[in-house]
């Protein structure tokens, strides 16, 4: 790559090995950070048939799953606003996030 040059990349989300989106690394963060709130929130969405279910597309699952501990956290308000609030990106969950950490040091050469 020559100096000044743009620097691109693609990562695919969760960890570029696995099929996924946001939510599903969201979500194996919460495992980390709020594990009893993720549980609460899988045993609230499991607890609906699957014919309540039978629209969703692939991963609303988890995205159902982001929402039920998002409205604990942060009654009334989105997703957003818990994930850039509160600990779902932290050191604490440094560890779920260290594929793509490593891929934006180095796309940002800071490494």
């Amino acid at each position: 790559m020559a100096p000044g040059s743009i620097r691109t990349g693609v990562f695919v989300l969760p960890n570029n090995h696995d099929k996924g989106v946001l939510d599903t690394l969201i979500v194996q963060c919460g495992e980390v950070i709020y594990p009893k709130h993720l549980k609460a929130a899988r045993n609230f969405v499991e607890s609906f048939d699957a014919q309540d279910k039978d629209h969703w597309a692939p991963f609303d699952h988890e995205k159902a799953l982001v929402a039920g501990v998002a409205s604990i956290l942060q009654p009334g308000k989105t997703n957003t606003v818990t994930i850039k609030q509160d600990l779902w990106i932290s050191t604490e969950t440094a560890s779920v996030l260290n594929h793509l950490i490593s891929f934006l040091a180095v796309l940002l050469e800071l490494t």
